[in-house]
């Protein structure tokens, strides 16, 4: 069970364009709503918002302390940043019932990608489909993360879908099963590798290359004169 976060909050009267005299104060508009209450404006300093945001990310309950201590258990629901800058403008934070379970993305940590048999030798490469996944739990429960073992990946091609995943106790899945986490797919052939003829002991054959090469010269000639032709 994670361990809550606190971030002391206040009251906005600011609003609008107001909002950007707040900013340069070093102050966050944020927005709390859910549970069948009305939606609160309030903000808080910037330095604090951006701690909380680090240690929680999405997935553990923040609570905001109002002035006077009323506390809210609430998770991070939506994060806007500055298009430029990269700077939080805003954070809506949505009220829970630390007893009702919840569905939230959880980010998910690839591990094995090296042991896995089916990448043996450069035979295939672990490709991840998927960066998170969305679970069911109640607020407290949710974990920071779901680590993907992909060890035991044997072949190409293999895959794992979001239904083979294991989930701590209280946690479930609440997205398709079918939903593809990872797989193994076969390394890209290089272009002079499919322009290099091979024999069966593996030997270049000889001539044929050459010929390819020719054919290849002339077309390039080709093309350079048509070029020419248009722009004259």
């Amino acid at each position: 069970m994670a361990d809550a976060v606190t971030l002391n909050v206040e009251v906005r009267t600011a609003l609008g364009k107001k909002n950007r005299a707040l900013r340069r104060q070093g102050i966050t508009p944020i927005h709390m709503y859910g549970l069948a209450q009305e939606s609160e404006t309030l903000q808080v300093i910037e330095s604090e918002l951006r701690a909380a945001l680090r240690t929680a990310g999405r997935t553990t309950p923040v609570t905001l302390i109002a002035t006077g201590g009323a506390e809210t258990v609430t998770i991070v629901r939506e994060i806007a940043r500055h298009a430029v800058t990269g700077d939080i403008q805003h954070v809506d934070f949505q009220r829970v019932d630390v007893q009702q379970e919840v569905e939230t993305p959880v980010p998910l940590s690839l591990i094995g990608q090296e042991e896995a048999p089916g990448t043996a030798g450069g035979a295939g490469v672990v490709t991840q489909g998927m960066f998170d996944i969305l679970v069911r739990a109640k607020p407290f429960d949710v974990p920071n993360e779901i680590v993907v073992d992909c060890s035991g990946m044997e072949e190409i091609d293999s895959v794992i879908l979001a239904i083979d995943l294991t989930f701590p106790p209280g946690v479930a899945l609440a997205g398709s099963e079918d939903d593809r986490v990872c797989w193994i797919q076969p390394p890209r052939v290089t272009a002079e590798e499919d322009l290099v003829p091979v024999g069966e002991e593996g030997e270049i054959l000889e001539g044929e290359v050459g010929e390819a090469v020719e054919g290849d010269e002339e077309s390039e000639d080709t093309g350079g004169s048509e070029a020419v032709s248009e722009e004259e």
